[in-house]
């Protein structure tokens, strides 16, 4: 009986040897943020291009889910500002606070900006985002800030099937980087108009997910996961003396005047609410989730205001 133990666990051992391997090698970003071409509209390459190889720097960055993709329009808040800020949305698909870490953790490596904006939506998303296996690098994929996190063992196959193809592109095929996206603005351009309809299916949705109330003691074990992401980006930009508030973006149909966990928030830094009586208007969306070209012409020219008064000097009045 002994025997045919240390044979299994011979054979496990075997197996995993390739996978430490993989994890061991070093990982391209540049390979990594331009890996996930199919998703979110390739945004994850600009991404990379914009913070580790464009030369104009970034004073003021937009980090969030689609939400904030398509509510701030930087090129028209700049010509408000002046020319002498730089504004960048990074913005990228789908809630998770973790690759919204990942994102920030590159860009304090290449920039120095002075101000960051945090998207808040109505909850704190419980999972890990799908895309934060492929841009972590191996440490923070490895050793996840906490053990409440329902999807480390998806994470960690994914990183590693990353990781092998990462090998094969450097090492076998030898493959070239892409061509570098050298455009300056990251806001994603909608001029759809949501249905009424669409958005009547949004707010029941809505009702009936606040009628249903998770436990208490439940509910705060969940949250130990995205907060715990949010405190390592916090931490990050204190450490660099970098002055952040959130902005709250909800949907259409939520109805939510402030987030579920406005309190929290405020503890850490001011939270800029979005004028509400304007954007309830069905002709400012491009679908239920998100702000078209017109609502988000709104909200860019209302969070300049909200940047002048609270962070720029009396020359960008």
């Amino acid at each position: 009986m002994k025997q045919i133990l240390l044979k299994i666990a011979l054979f496990f051992s075997l197996l995993l040897i390739p996978i430490v391997a993989l994890f061991l090698t070093p990982y391209s970003k540049e390979f990594a943020y331009h890996y996930i071409e199919n998703d979110c509209y390739n945004h994850g390459a600009w991404i990379f291009d914009r913070i580790t190889k464009n030369q104009i720097p970034i004073d003021v960055a937009f980090i969030g889910s689609s939400h904030t993709i398509h509510a701030f329009q930087e090129k028209k808040m700049e010509e408000m500002l002046g020319s002498e800020y730089h504004l960048t949305n990074l913005g990228y698909c789908r809630y998770g606070r973790n690759l919204q870490y990942a994102i920030l953790k590159l860009l304090l490596q290449h920039k120095s900006p002075k101000l960051i904006v945090l998207e808040v939506s109505e909850d704190e998303e419980k999972n890990s985002h799908d895309i934060f296996p492929y841009l972590a690098e191996t440490n923070d994929l490895i050793f996840s800030p906490t053990l409440i996190n329902r999807d480390y063992l998806f994470d960690l196959y994914h990183g590693a099937s990353a990781r092998l193809e990462c090998f094969k592109s450097t090492y076998i095929f030898d493959k070239k980087p892409a061509q570098t996206d050298d455009r300056l603005y990251g806001y994603g351009e909608a001029d759809r108009i949501a249905t009424k309809e669409e958005l009547t299916e949004n707010e029941t949705a809505w009702r009936k997910r606040l009628a249903r109330k998770a436990p208490e003691s439940i509910e705060k074990v969940q949250l130990r996961y995205p907060l715990a992401y949010l405190e390592k980006m916090i931490t990050l930009i204190k450490e660099k003396n970098i002055s952040f508030v959130f902005v709250y973006l909800p949907e259409s149909g939520s109805k939510l005047k402030t987030p579920k966990h406005a309190n929290y928030y405020q503890k850490l830094a001011p939270i800029f609410l979005p004028p509400q009586p304007e954007l309830s208007n069905h002709a400012y969306w491009m679908d239920a989730s998100h702000l078209n070209d017109k609502g988000s012409e709104i909200l860019s020219e209302w969070m300049v205001k909200q940047l002048q008064s609270e962070f720029c000097p009396k020359s960008c009045e």
